[in-house]
């Protein structure tokens, strides 16, 4: 029996003197009672599970972890890597590099003799040792006066006055170094407006005020559309394109409100936006997903789903699908392992097959071995067929239980999940996407929530022209010169 139980409909067979019950009134109150008996028991199971549920047993983020996510991964053995400490065999490493041509040499001469200290300081010796120190000389705020002269033509005798240089306003401005480096602390370092302005003065020698350094990042993004453009159009180009999407605060005048961070990246491209809603109005806004006729690589949030016929394939991300076998396998907390019969030769199949496709890889093939593969399928196809007749009939407080919708989405998205196997250009999960996001959530931990929609819009901008263009190189001081001078940085079309 399904539904949720209120009590009054048992409880009203109750009589003071029990022993007056018939025969068919008793046999109705036992069946009352474990009616009520197996509904109080499915809503225990939900109740469990829904406090159970983490970042590592469903699709929550690990931000809302509580403390006891947090002690229950404490509490997990640790495994003993194979491998040492540090960098491994191959790791291209990146320490400071010696140079040839260092830009000042000074010549260090002992000055005197260690034996029997005579005067060395006047005598010529031979190198013994060399070290490369790297540092930059001290910060000092630098004034250049541009100062315009006007002439009068001695033909005309018009008078000219020279123009002043761009960028340049009003008796006193700051110079495109300074500005490029107070918009590179407020975009990406992760700190306040007003923090980000008191770093300028206390490192740079560059004392700004907050309204300077808040104007430098609407004025940044202001100058990124043509950017924001040819960023899109190169995304939906791509064969392979990664696409997400997490929840953020943002202030309201009442209390704080959920807006949507989304994440699409493809190779060195990626891309944020920003959106009230968590709905097709926001992924058709944006203008990527409805031109797209590649590969998707995705979660198996419904919102997706309108753009699958118009996709080349689709791969659903295996990792979203292991926790989520993980968390219904923890319903056995009771050791009864009815779940774990079925999760578990699902996980391991998948596994298996990441590892299959991997070792492939690695040997120079295209394609895992026919043989293999119709194995790890058939334990699969096994495993999760076992999984839908097991929960097909076991009650739950609300609808189907979740094993039973669980195994049932592997089963009908079967070629989704397992596209990984046949393209080895598409990855076994969405961690690409996911893993950009994370500079989003610590950009909340500091900041709290954004102001609005607007400013949150206008940080994911930046976030996008910054990261590319580091992807592809460019200095994100370079970066932020170029955007502030309106010749931003282009991605490459052929991406």
């Amino acid at each position: 029996m399904r539904g949720s139980w209120d009590g009054s409909s048992y409880f009203e067979r109750v009589t003071p003197d029990p022993a007056s019950w018939s025969r068919e009134e008793l046999l109705a109150a036992l069946v009352e009672r474990d009616r009520v008996i197996a509904a109080l028991l499915a809503e225990v199971e939900q109740l469990k599970r829904r406090v159970g549920m983490d970042s590592s047993n469903s699709s929550m983020p690990p931000s809302s972890d509580g403390p006891a996510a947090r002690a229950k991964r404490g509490r997990k053995p640790k495994k003993r890597s194979p491998r040492p400490r540090g960098g491994q065999a191959g790791h291209e490493g990146h320490a400071l590099a010696w140079r040839s041509d260092p830009g000042q040499i000074t010549i260090i001469t002992p000055q005197a003799c260690a034996g029997c200290g005579y005067r060395l300081a006047d005598l010529r010796g031979k190198v013994a040792a060399r070290v490369q120190v790297f540092d930059t000389p001290p910060v000092k705020l630098q004034v250049t006066e541009y100062r315009m002269v006007k002439v009068t033509c001695p033909a005309c005798r018009r008078t000219t006055r020279a123009a002043t240089p761009a960028g340049m306003a009003g008796p006193c401005c700051y110079g495109p170094n300074v500005r490029a480096a107070t918009a590179l602390l407020a975009c990406a370092g992760h700190m306040s407006i007003e923090r980000a302005a008191d770093l300028m003065g206390v490192l740079l020698d560059a004392p700004v005020s907050t309204g300077f350094t808040g104007g430098l990042v609407k004025r940044v993004a202001s100058r990124l559309a043509a950017f924001e453009t040819a960023l899109k159009n190169a995304l939906r180009a791509a064969p392979v394109l990664h696409h997400d999407e997490t929840p953020a605060r943002v202030a309201a005048d009442d209390e704080d409100r959920l807006l949507y961070v989304y994440t699409a990246r493809a190779g060195r491209l990626v891309w944020f936006g920003a959106a009230d809603n968590r709905g097709h109005d926001a992924l058709d806004g944006f203008g990527i997903l409805p031109g797209y006729r590649g590969t998707l690589v995705r979660d198996d949030y419904t919102g997706y789903a309108k753009y699958d016929k118009d996709l080349a394939a689709v791969q659903l991300c295996c990792a979203h699908l292991l926790r989520s076998l993980r968390g219904i396998g923890e319903l056995d907390a009771d050791g009864s392992r009815v779940q774990r019969c079925w999760t578990e030769p699902v996980m391991s199949a998948l596994t298996d097959a990441k590892a299959a496709v991997a070792k492939a890889r690695a040997d120079g093939f295209s394609v895992v071995d026919a043989e293999v593969l119709d194995g790890l399928r058939a334990r699969y196809d096994e495993a999760v067929a076992w999984g839908i007749a097991t929960n097909a009939h076991r009650d739950w407080p609300n609808g189907r239980h979740p094993g039973y919708i669980l195994a049932r989405r592997p089963q009908t998205r079967a070629t989704q999940v397992w596209r990984f196997t046949v393209d080895f250009a598409v990855p076994f999960t969405n961690n690409p996407c996911e893993q950009p996001q994370r500079m989003v959530k610590l950009q909340m931990k500091i900041g709290g929530c954004w102001r609005s929609v607007r400013t949150a819009a206008r940080y994911c901008l930046i976030r996008s022209y910054l990261g590319t263009a580091r992807n592809h190189g460019i200095h994100p001081l370079d970066a932020l010169r170029d955007a502030l001078s309106g010749n931003s940085w282009m991605p490459p079309q052929n991406a």
